[in-house]
Order: structure tokens, then C-alpha cells, then sequence
């Protein structure tokens, strides 16, 4: 059966979400790619020119998985109890896939790393402030509730004790309380927007 090349283009990059998730970005090839993807390698290079391009291309497609975290978060509740939702989705996904969020995070500093060839690093928390901002202030508007800190700015600030409690926490998971640090940075946040 011949596969058509949007189906094998969809099928490389899945193939490259799921060898970054078990194995890290630092084995990602167009050999493991194509290998993973059971594709021959010359259909990985038809597909794709590079493995740049099939990186870019994996990691739009993680970011349009972010709503996995905020699908179910409940705006009608305000927003303190949508942001300690979101909180408490992240820190289980946290717990429960760690090997996804250091990919994640590999996928970061990657990007950051080639972000002269590549334009993925300047879209990733943008994209964070659009789909975590559209949800923030609905909750706040929602509830005619005010805060004192633009949605984006809360966007950032949240994502910054994340990214910083998730890295300390794949560090050594048992070396601290990281769950009771991060909702209590969490809390201190949105005291300080006012919510």
C-alpha cells in the first residue's frame, strides 16, 4: 500500500516526538527518525531537507499539544482556581511524564541554540502567552475579577516558576518538597496580581 507524502511527512514527525520523549533530542537523526517512523531514510530526506526542518516541524506540532494542560480548566471559577488548576495539570504531568517535559525542554534549548537557522525559539512562549493568556482572561472577565499584572507578564511569570521547579525537580525528585515550593511560588504570584 502506497502512503502519500502528507501521511509520511505526519508519520516522521510523530516519529520524532516519540524518540525525543524516550530516548532525548540528543538522539534524533534522520537515520533514528526514518528507523522509528519505519521509513526508509531516503523518504525521511524526500520528506523533509534536513533535520532542522523535520525539528521545526515536530515542534509545531508539540506546541499545538499544549491544550492538553488547559482543556479542562475551569474559567468559570476565576482566576486563581483556573491558574491553580493549570498549575496542579503541570506539576501531574510533571510527575507522571517526566521524560516528556525534559524532551520539552530539550526541544527549548535546542531551538535556542540554533535560533539563527531556525525561528522555533522565538514562537515557543509565544505561543505559551496566546493559548495560557486566552484562558487567564476569560477567567478574569468571566468572574469581573481585575489583575493587577497584564495576562502576558502572568503567562511569563508562571511558566518562570514552572520551568524552574520542573528542572530542579527532574534534578532529583526527592531531594525537596518541590510540589509544596512551586504552589507557594504560585500562590506569592497571584497575591501579587491581586487575585
Amino acid at each position: 500500500m502506497r502512503i502519500s507524502s502528507g501521511e509520511r511527512k505526519e508519520q516522521l514527525i510523530a516519529a520524532t516526538v516519540e524518540l525525543m520523549r524516550r530516548e532525548g533530542i540528543q538522539s534524533v537523526t534522520m537515520r533514528a527518525i526514518a528507523k522509528e517512523a519505519r521509513a526508509p531514510l531516503a523518504t525521511a530526506h524526500y520528506c523533509f531537507s534536513d533535520k532542522d526542518e523535520l525539528m521545526d516541524k515536530a515542534a509545531e506540532a508539540w506546541l499545538k499539544n499544549l491544550s492538553r494542560f488547559s482543556s479542562d480548566v475551569p474559567v468559570h471559577l476565576g482566576l486563581r482556581k483556573a491558574v491553580e488548576q493549570l498549575a496542579e495539570g503541570y506539576w501531574r504531568a510533571l510527575e507522571e511524564e517526566p521524560a516528556s517535559i525534559l524532551a520539552e525542554i530539550e526541544l527549548i534549548l535546542w531551538a535556542t541554540r540554533n535560533a539563527a537557522a531556525s525561528p522555533l525559539a522565538g514562537k515557543i512562549y509565544p505561543a505559551y502567552e496566546v493559548e495560557l493568556g486566552r484562558i487567564f482572561s476569560s477567567a478574569a472577565q468571566g468572574n469581573g475579577e481585575q489583575c493587577l499584572i497584564s495576562f502576558p507578564r502572568l503567562v511569563r511569570a508562571f511558566l518562570m516558576i514552572y520551568d524552574g521547579a520542573a528542572l530542579q525537580y527532574m534534578t532529583d525528585p526527592n531531594a525537596a518538597d518541590y510540589s509544596t515550593q512551586f504552589f507557594m511560588m504560585v500562590d506569592a504570584l497571584l497575591a501579587k496580581a491581586g487575585v
